[in-house]
């Protein structure tokens, strides 16, 4: 099993000519479920948009994984229902049956972490899903960047401090905090996996503020300016991707308990750049990025 394991590591960081032969999109679950979340969902619907525009192909493997509560049959099922439901979901949605190589569960035998956490035991509640990647002209990687990027002569200070459990209890209403480590891909509203810690911490200071409301504010790179907002490839190409990034924050936390009525969400496209001019790729992820207003505690 081990040696299995170690090998689909290995094939799924495989790299030809700087471009990866395998890659894998993770797709995440509550703690003792199965059933495919609406997070997942924008996964699964941005992957099997790939497929059908030829960027990714098959053959496809499907590994299911637990955290490590409960005895290991019970996990080794879990893991199963997990990788099937997933299996399910891309057959109802036009992936070929002949495209799926391998569905397996592994139960709680081969976690990516120690489980020592809560946020370490979510990043192994969820379902690997190994595909080919089909070469592409090598383009810039930017979110519809402009031809031109608007001219300053200095970036502004970043005065926006980072949101975190320990200066919850000092910022005033009105107050905005970033979302630090709150990544996705790029001209999507789809999570990185490293986004999953800060958004638990996220979820863990709502819960034990009940009476906090806030507003969650989502910002693009490279239209800096324009209130006009980038096209959002997991919704089709329409124009609402910081709005989307800001709902995909606030459906993670509905779905874990938080009263929809103690939120709200806004996308403010380029409008409120944190960098300005963007010269580097580290200014543009500056700038894409989400924030939390402090409406009410």
């Amino acid at each position: 099993m081990k040696t299995m394991f170690v090998m689909f590591l290995v094939l799924a960081s495989q790299v030809v000519a700087g471009q990866r032969l395998q890659d894998t999109a993770a797709v995440y679950f509550p703690f003792d479920r199965f059933q495919i979340t609406a997070e997942a969902r924008a996964v699964l619907d941005g992957f099997i948009g790939a497929f059908r525009e030829g960027r990714i192909r098959g053959p496809l493997v499907i590994y299911g994984f637990t955290d490590s509560r409960g005895s290991h049959a019970y996990n080794d099922l879990l893991s199963r229902r997990r990788s099937f439901a997933v299996h399910e979901y891309l057959l109802n949605n036009g992936i070929p049956k002949t495209e799926v190589d391998v569905i397996r569960g592994f139960g709680k035998r081969a976690p990516v972490n120690a489980n020592s956490t809560p946020e370490e035991r979510q990043l192994n509640r969820r379902v690997d899903l190994i595909y080919h990647n089909v070469p592409q002209p090598q383009v810039p990687v930017t979110e519809t960047e402009p031809p031109a990027a608007p001219v300053q002569e200095a970036p502004p200070t970043d005065t926006v401090r980072s949101f975190s459990k320990n200066v919850i209890d000092s910022v005033k209403e009105g107050e905005t905090l970033r979302l630090k480590n709150i990544h996705f891909l790029n001209a999507r509203h789809t999570f990185l996996r490293e986004s999953m810690p800060a958004l638990y911490e996220l979820l863990e200071v709502m819960k034990n503020n009940p009476t906090l409301v806030i507003e969650i504010q989502g910002h693009i790179c490279c239209h800096i300016g324009d209130p006009q907002d980038a096209p959002d490839f997991d919704a089709n190409n329409e124009p609402r991707l910081s709005t989307n990034r800001a709902r995909a924050v606030y459906d993670f936390l509905v779905e874990n308990g938080i009263d929809p009525k103690r939120m709200t969400y806004r996308g403010f496209a380029g409008t409120v750049p944190l960098v300005n001019p963007e010269l580097t790729d580290a200014d543009r992820t500056l700038n894409r990025r989400v924030e939390i207003k402090i409406i009410r505690k």
